[in-house]
C-alpha cells in the first residue's frame, strides 16, 4: 500500500467498503463494491488522486475537495440505486 503516493495499482488506494460488526472489508463481489468500483472506473486520474490525498493523507486542499466532493455524491447515487426509489 502506498500512503504518501497514489498508485493505480495498489488495491489500498480505492475506495472499500466495512463491514460495520466484523469491520471486514467488503469483497469486490459484494453488490456495493460492484457500485463503487463502477463509479471508480469512471474517474480521471487526477480525481483518483485527490481522494488518496484526502483519505490517505488528510487533504484538506480546496482543489482536491472540489475534485471529491463530485465523486462522492456519485458513490452514494450507486449506492441508493442498490436500495430501490425511496417511499
Amino acid at each position: 500500500m502506498s500512503i504518501k503516493q497514489f498508485d493505480d495499482n495498489c488495491p489500498g488506494c480505492k475506495p472499500v467498503l466495512a463491514d460495520p460488526k466484523t469491520m471486514e472489508t467488503l469483497p469486490d463481489s459484494d453488490p456495493a463494491m460492484q457500485a463503487i468500483n463502477a463509479v471508480w472506473a469512471t474517474t480521471t486520474r487526477e480525481q483518483r488522486q485527490a481522494f488518496h490525498n484526502i483519505t490517505c493523507n488528510n487533504s484538506r486542499n480546496a482543489a482536491d475537495i472540489a475534485l471529491v466532493e463530485p465523486l462522492m455524491v456519485d458513490i452514494q447515487l450507486a449506492l441508493d440505486a442498490l436500495s430501490g426509489p425511496k417511499q
